[in-house]
């Protein structure tokens, strides 16, 4: 399991898995509304989070929810 202090997960990365834990699809705006990151910062977040396979798009594409992996790594967030 990832370690989420590791240079490799910078804050806004875990705003948006502590966002994204309660389950559920949410748009790229709702993460940024709950935390005090910028859209910018939480866009990059999801674009670095996407690719490691800790988050997955709607079939749009227009809203975001946590992989099985995800979740994991999530669940050690404190």
């Amino acid at each position: 399991m990832e370690r989420l202090r590791s240079p490799g997960v910078n804050p806004a990365e875990r705003a948006v898995l502590r966002t994204l834990a309660p389950g559920g699809l949410l748009t790229t705006a709702q993460p940024q509304r709950a935390t005090a990151h910028t859209t910018r910062s939480i866009r990059n977040a999801l674009a670095r989070l996407h690719p490691r396979g800790l988050i997955v798009p709607s079939r749009d594409r227009c809203r975001w929810q946590l992989s099985p992996r995800g979740r994991a790594v999530a669940a050690t967030i404190r």
